[in-house]
C-alpha cells in the first residue's frame, strides 16, 4: 500500500471535514525535515501528518498487533535521537463547524486507521539539563509490516534540533502565577468512584501531577455545595452535562446541637498538591459571590437572614437526616471555624475568599463587609467581568483577576495599583470570550503561545482559566457543551479510563506559552529596555493595551506565525 506522511510544527492542527476524509496531496507539500530550537531542561516538538491510501494499523509503540477486522498493515514509526523521545497519536474531535480539529494525545500506542484518513503524531523529544549545546538529529523511521512478513523500512524523517547553552528552570520555579480551577467531582463522576474516597485522591492525584507539570500554582477547594449552580447545565438540550461541583468539607451536627467540621479531604487534597509544587495559593469557592438560577431551584436564599446564597449540608445525628443550615448563626460559625484551622495550621497567608464574576455591586460589598467582620484573617479574590468593580474593590480585593477585555480597558487603572499596592496578585483570564486570543478546540494553538507573551506585556502576574476539567458526560465522544460555549472552552485535559488525563496540543501550547513568559520576565529583570522591547517586537503588532479591544482580527494584536514566537 502506499503512504503519505510530512512534518509539521507543534502548533500545527489537523483539521478534516469529516473524521476520515483528508486530501493527501495536501501532506505531500509538508516535507520530510524541520529544524526545531530547544534550551536544556526543555523539549522539541514537531508533528508528523500520516495518511495511507487503505486501512491500516499505526503503530508509535514496539509491540505486535493484528486486527480484528482482518489483515491489516502495520505502520510502525521508530525514534532514532541522543534523548528520550515520546510519541503519541492524536485524537480528531468535532467542532462547533462540524470539522474535526486535533487535541488529545492518545495514551494508546495504537490506533486502527481508515483508508484516506490522517493523523497527526506528537513528537517530542526532551532535551536534559546537562546536554551539550549542540545541533541534534531526531530521526524517525517508518517500517511496514503485515502479519508475519518481515518488516520493511519505506522512509524516515528528521528534525535538526538546536540546543542552547541554557538551562530552562522547571515549571515549580515558575514567576507566572498559573491559576487553572480544579473540578474535583466532575473528575469522581468520570473515574466512577465517590468523592473523597481514597479511590478518589488516587485519580486526582493523576491530574495534579499534570498541573504541576504546567506551573500550576492555585489550590482549588470547593467549600459549599453547587457555588456556580452546575453552571446552568439544567439548560443544556445538546449534550448532556453533570457540571455540579460538592464541598469538600464533610459537616455533622452532633446530637447536642453543636457542629463538627472535617477538614481530613480539604487538607488531603491541599498535600498532594504542595507534592507537585502547586503550594502557592488555596483558593476557597463557595463563601462568596454565589451564581443561582431560580428557575431550576438555585435562586433562593436558604438562610434569609445571610446576605449570599451560600448552600452548607449537614448531616444531623439526632435523626440521621442531611440538611441545609438555615441561619446565619449557623454559617458564620462554619467560616470562623475555617479561618481558625487556616490559622492554626499556619496557611492562611496562602488562602484566598474567591469570587467568580460577581455581578451585583452591592450585594458583593455587602458579603465581603460580613466575611471581614467575622473572620477578618481571610483575603479575597475575584475574577472580574464588569469594569467598574475594579474602582469599587481595587482595595478590599486582594488578587485581582479582570477578563481580557476587562483588562485592556481598565489597564491604566490597575497599573496604579500594581505600582502603589505592594503585594497584591494581578491575573488576567479569558473563558467563553473573548473570540480571540483563546483555548478553544477552534483557536490557532499560536494563541496559547500569545497569552503568556501579553501576561508579560501588561505586567501581569498570572493567567488564570475556569477550565480544566469541566467535562460533559461524555467528553471523548463530543466535547460540545452548550449555546455560547465553543467546543475546548471547558477543559484542557480529557479523561482516560485508566483514571488519568489526556493531554493535549493545547496543554502542551499553553505551557510553551507560560515559558515564553518566564523567559520574557527574566529578560526584564536582567537585560536592557531594549534588548526587551526587541523581543516583544517579534510577536506583538498593536503595541497600545487601551487599544486592543477595537482590534478586529488576532493578527491585528499579534503575530500568528509560530516562527516569530521561537525566534
Amino acid at each position: 500500500m502506499n503512504f503519505t506522511y510530512g512534518t509539521r510544527p507543534e502548533t500545527f492542527k489537523l483539521t478534516t471535514g469529516n473524521i476520515w476524509m483528508f486530501n493527501p496531496a495536501c501532506i505531500s507539500d509538508y516535507g520530510c525535515s524541520i529544524g526545531l530550537s530547544a534550551m536544556k531542561n526543555d523539549t522539541a516538538a514537531f508533528q508528523l501528518i500520516i495518511s495511507g491510501d487503505a486501512p491500516f494499523a499505526l503503530n508509535v509503540g514496539s509491540q505486535a498487533y493484528f486486527s480484528q477486522h482482518g489483515q491489516y498493515h502495520t505502520l510502525r514509526l521508530a525514534a532514532r535521537a541522543p534523548y528520550p523521545v515520546k510519541m503519541n497519536i492524536v485524537d480528531m474531535h468535532i467542532d462547533d463547524d462540524r470539522y474535526y480539529k486535533a487535541d488529545a494525545l492518545l495514551s494508546a500506542p495504537i490506533l486502527e486507521m481508515k483508508a484516506g484518513e490522517a493523523r497527526a503524531v506528537f513528537v517530542e523529544m526532551t532535551i536534559p539539563a546537562d546536554a551539550e549545546a549542540a545541533n541534534v538529529k531526531l530521526e524517525l523511521d517508518l517500517y511496514e509490516g503485515v502479519m508475519f512478513e518481515r518488516e520493511k523500512k519505506i522512509g524516515s524523517v528528521c528534525a535538526n534540533v538546536s540546543v542552547a547553552d541554557y538551562v530552562m528552570h522547571g515549571a515549580d520555579k515558575n514567576k507566572l502565577h498559573l491559576d487553572l480551577w480544579q473540578h474535583s467531582c466532575n473528575i469522581a463522576r468520570k473515574a466512577e468512584v465517590a468523592p473523597w474516597s481514597d479511590e478518589h485522591f488516587a485519580v486526582l492525584e493523576n491530574y495534579v501531577r499534570s498541573l504541576g507539570e504546567l506551573g500550576q500554582k492555585a489550590v482549588t477547594c470547593i467549600v459549599s455545595e453547587a457555588p456556580w449552580a452546575g453552571q446552568s447545565c439544567m439548560m443544556e438540550q445538546r449534550m448532556d452535562a453533570n457540571l455540579f461541583e460538592y464541598s469538600i468539607i464533610a459537616v455533622t451536627r452532633r446530637r447536642d446541637g453543636s457542629f463538627a467540621y472535617d477538614y481530613t479531604a480539604m487538607q488531603r487534597y491541599i498535600d498532594i498538591c504542595a507534592k507537585y509544587s502547586i503550594d502557592r495559593e488555596i483558593s476557597l469557592y463557595g463563601l462568596a459571590g454565589i451564581w443561582a438560577n431560580g428557575d431550576y431551584g438555585f435562586g433562593e436564599h436558604i438562610a434569609p437572614d445571610y446576605p449570599d446564597r451560600i448552600r452548607l449540608r449537614y448531616l444531623d445525628e439526632s435523626d440521621g437526616a442531611y440538611k441545609y443550615m438555615d441561619s446565619a448563626a449557623q454559617i458564620d460559625a462554619y467560616i470562623i471555624s475555617l479561618e481558625q484551622y487556616f490559622i492554626r495550621t499556619g496557611q492562611i497567608e496562602k488562602v484566598r475568599l474567591a469570587a467568580d464574576e460577581p455581578a451585583d455591586i452591592e450585594a458583593y460589598r455587602a458579603t465581603l463587609a460580613h466575611l471581614h467582620s467575622i473572620a477578618p484573617s481571610f483575603r479575597f479574590k475575584a475574577a472580574i467581568n464588569h469594569t467598574e468593580f475594579i474602582s469599587e474593590f481595587g482595595e478590599e480585593v486582594y488578587d485581582f483577576a479582570p477578563s481580557l477585555g476587562t483588562m485592556c480597558e481598565k489597564h491604566t487603572e490597575l497599573k496604579h495599583y500594581m505600582d502603589t499596592m505592594e503585594g497584591k496578585r494581578f491575573l488576567y483570564y479569558v473563558c467563553c470570550g473573548p473570540e480571540f486570543p483563546n483555548t478553544f478546540l477552534c483557536s490557532p494553538l499560536v494563541e496559547s503561545l500569545y497569552l503568556g507573551v501579553l501576561a508579560s506585556y501588561a505586567g501581569m502576574d498570572g493567567f488564570l482559566r475556569w477550565n480544566y476539567t469541566v467535562w460533559n458526560d461524555d467528553p471523548r465522544s463530543d466535547l460540545r457543551y452548550g449555546p455560547g460555549w465553543h467546543a475546548g472552552d471547558t477543559n484542557f485535559v480529557y479523561p482516560a479510563k485508566n483514571g488519568a488525563p489526556l493531554l493535549t496540543l493545547r496543554y502542551k501550547e499553553l505551557k510553551r506559552g507560560i515559558q515564553l513568559y518566564e523567559l520574557l520576565e527574566l529578560l526584564k529583570a536582567n537585560g536592557t529596555p531594549e534588548q526587551t522591547a526587541t523581543a516583544f517586537s517579534y510577536v506583538i503588532h498593536e503595541k497600545d493595551i487601551l487599544k486592543f479591544n477595537s482590534i478586529h482580527s488576532m493578527d491585528g494584536l499579534a503575530s500568528t506565525n509560530i516562527e516569530d514566537y521561537t525566534a
